[in-house]
């Protein structure tokens, strides 16, 4: 099947869109897809521990669920999170613990995006 990247460009929740996004993923993998995920601009903020807003679920315990489903291959834009002043889980707990990511460069995140079969952007 195909190689899918979504990509996660907004905060959790602001609107239900990166809640769309997570269903959207987690659907992909019922149907044989590979999929990657990777967070961007704002949609690192997803990744901050933070609790459930806006009557959403908490996103968080959403994002942990990636791996039951076969997604491992998981991105953060480097660039994004320097803008953000948001460091690694390694040097400050306040990114998600259960969810291994991988920093990416704009140049590898333009790999990335050229590699994927199909890219969607929530």
């Amino acid at each position: 099947m195909a190689t899918l990247l979504i990509r996660f460009t907004q905060t959790p929740y602001s609107s239900a869109t990166s809640h769309d996004g997570l269903d959207f993923a987690l659907a992909a993998t019922n149907y044989g897809h590979e999929v990657k995920i990777l967070f961007e601009n704002q949609a690192v903020l997803q990744l901050v521990k933070t609790e459930s807003a806006n009557g959403l679920k908490n996103h968080s315990k959403r994002l942990a669920s990636m791996p039951f489903f076969d997604i491992e291959d998981c991105y953060v834009c480097k660039d994004s999170a320097d803008t953000l002043s948001i460091v690694n889980a390694v040097d400050n707990r306040a990114l998600f613990e259960e969810l291994e990511c991988q920093w990416v460069s704009a140049s590898e995140k333009l790999a990335l995006i050229q590699s994927a079969d199909h890219v969607v952007t929530f």
